[in-house]
């Protein structure tokens, strides 16, 4: 047996899997490298090492989302049934990180670049690729999927997401006098952030609360991709200089996305299905609270943003509504 195979069996002994192919070998390698490089970048922000801000902040930076892209693309030429999944993460990551490139090589040195950009078309792109990865996974990762209880999660994100608008983004906007499509833009970050994120909070309603490592991996991303998203929309929307500091966040991330395609277990999981308060707790704790906003607009002025928002937690539990509803048991032939 040649030298080579020999080495491919390796591979497959440790990595517990028994379809492994070239790619992939090459992306158990660059795992490591691009952890380093990540944790690099981590060090750099938060003052531990010093150097060139171009080196960390905009190279590396770099790097580590290519190869988080990378690292999802890879899994997909090894991965049998969770191959779509991978392959929409990985086009989500790519498109954040040709964002980030775009930006780098055409806006960095510019002391007044334009808002929104081509950077932003690419950034914007990340969310429904992500999506239609999310979707996947469930499709594949779990037996009964009850709609009405994955949109608990998506309802209470929209409430959370109602004063952080209404007390930093909306104001913000206001005061930035770009114009309304940079307003849109600036408010659309959060928004899809915090629908992403509910619709992972969502799942772990579905699980039940018991989270796999796969899962667990992909909220923190997705919750750690939103934090630095919050911070570069506001420093957008007051027309600022983006300041250092917590670039890491959309590194450490992306690679945390990476890293739960890479766990994500193709078995069917079975959730049991809530009864008693357990159940409607959520839906009802969410429209409870934008009832309450709308009763405190009776009294004080509400912004368009905190209407919209509390419309939206309406349409949801509309839709919950709807999908719950109880059926007719189909009749014998």
């Amino acid at each position: 047996m040649p030298p080579t195979a020999h080495s491919t069996i390796a591979w497959r002994r440790v990595l517990g899997r028994s379809g492994g192919a070239p790619p992939v070998l090459v992306a158990w390698a660059l795992w490591p490298v691009v952890a380093a490089l990540a944790g690099l970048e981590v060090l750099y922000d938060i003052g531990v090492i010093g150097g060139g801000r171009a080196l960390f902040e905009d190279w590396i930076h770099d790097v580590v989302l290519i190869g988080a892209a990378g690292l999802c693309l890879a899994h997909a030429t090894e991965a049998r049934r969770n191959r779509s999944a991978s392959l929409a993460f990985g086009a989500g990551l790519a498109c954040w990180a040709a964002g980030d490139v775009w930006w780098t090589l055409f806006y960095e040195r510019d002391s007044n670049p334009p808002f929104p950009s081509v950077a932003d078309a690419w950034w914007l792109a990340w969310y429904p690729l992500t999506a239609l990865g999310l979707a996947l996974l469930i499709r594949r990762g779990i037996a009964s999927f009850h709609l009405h209880r994955w949109m608990d999660g998506i309802a209470v994100m929209l409430i959370v997401l109602t004063p952080c608008i209404a007390l930093f983004l909306a104001p913000a906007a206001e005061e930035s006098g770009r114009g309304t499509l940079a307003t849109i833009v600036v408010l659309s970050y959060p928004i899809l952030d915090a629908l992403m994120i509910g619709g992972v909070l969502g799942v772990y309603g579905l699980l039940d609360w018991h989270i796999d490592r796969a899962w667990l991996f992909l909220g923190l991303g997705c919750g750690l991709m939103a934090m630095g998203d919050g911070l570069f929309a506001v420093q957008q929307a007051r027309a600022s200089a983006v300041d250092a500091g917590y670039d890491f966040t959309w590194s450490i991330g992306a690679l945390l996305i990476a890293l739960a395609v890479w766990r994500a277990v193709d078995v069917p999981t079975t959730t049991p299905e809530s009864i008693g308060w357990r159940a409607i707790a959520l839906p009802l704790a969410a429209q409870a609270i934008a009832a309450a906003i709308q009763v405190y607009g009776l009294f004080h002025e509400l912004g368009t943003t905190e209407r919209l928002v509390t419309l939206l937690v309406l349409l949801v539990a509309m839709v919950q509504i709807v999908v719950s509803r109880p059926r007719a048991p189909a009749r014998a032939d």
